[in-house]
């Protein structure tokens, strides 16, 4: 319903949509945004075991500790 809202734009909404998607996988709304944002990265790194273990085979974008 937010995304209705005639004040709010969204500039990716595949993004945005893709992030929902993890988010009700379990990731952390601000972890599933990050994920999704490193898209076109490897590896993304976090000190969250939480996000590594919820993470693992979402995407190819590997989530591990440093």
């Amino acid at each position: 319903m937010l995304f209705g809202l005639v004040n709010v734009h969204l500039t990716n909404a595949s993004l945005i949509a893709q992030v929902l998607l993890w988010h009700e996988a379990g990731l952390d709304f601000a972890d599933a945004f990050h994920l999704a944002l490193a898209q076109n990265y490897t590896h993304l790194y976090t000190f969250d075991e939480k996000f590594v273990k919820r993470s693992k085979g979402l995407t190819t974008c590997e989530v591990t500790i440093p």
